[in-house]
């Protein structure tokens, strides 16, 4: 073999091992920060924890005055994917869901109604709540067979591991088995 050929050949391959060994602690960490995901034949839960800096970039970017980003910034949010793969009906009800630390005590879940009023006390204009509102899973809604939900679900923010219990009824009349899916060692980012 020709050893003019050698040396490009070897160059480039030396190139695509040194990328994948720089990426592979990039790749990790991507893995990492994607949160916690749960999946069977019949559903889907995707989590991803935002952090501060996030919420605060978001909703900067969407002209919220400084008094509501800091309201934001004192919760936690858990934004979740929710996919029903099943044929029967699976109800999302956030009040069927429950949050715990992981000595067992209940975190309360921050619904509409307590962002609506902390938004009346800072007098956050319409518009703005429409466009949170927006970010939020819904509090009720069915899934029909491969329908997905999407959105926000927040709590006080706290700096120890917690649980999801999330409970979803089946069936439209909601008379169907209930399922239930535990997500553990999720954590609010500083």
């Amino acid at each position: 073999m020709n050893n003019n050929y050698l040396v490009p050949v070897l160059s480039t391959l030396c190139g695509i091992l040194c990328l994948c060994v720089s990426l592979a602690p990039a790749y990790a960490a991507k893995q990492k920060s994607q949160g916690i995901r749960f999946e069977d034949k019949d559903l889907l839960i995707r989590t991803v924890i935002r952090s501060p800096e996030q919420l605060d970039a978001f909703y900067s970017g969407r002209g919220f005055p400084r008094k509501a980003i800091d309201e934001i910034k004192k919760t936690c949010f858990v934004t979740m994917l929710i996919k029903n793969k099943q044929y029967e009906a699976l109800w999302l009800i956030l009040d069927d869901w429950e949050f715990y630390d992981m000595q067992g005590k209940r975190i309360n879940r921050i619904s509409r109604q307590q962002w609506t009023r902390v938004w009346d006390s800072i007098a956050l204009k319409p518009a703005f709540q429409s466009t949170f509102g927006w970010t939020q899973l819904p509090e009720s809604r069915d899934l029909r067979k491969q329908e997905h939900a999407g959105g926000n679900v927040t709590i006080p923010w706290h700096n120890k591991p917690f649980k999801l219990i999330a409970r979803f009824k089946t069936r439209l009349d909601k008379s169907g088995e209930t399922r239930k899916v535990v997500l553990e060692n999720l954590q609010c980012k500083k």
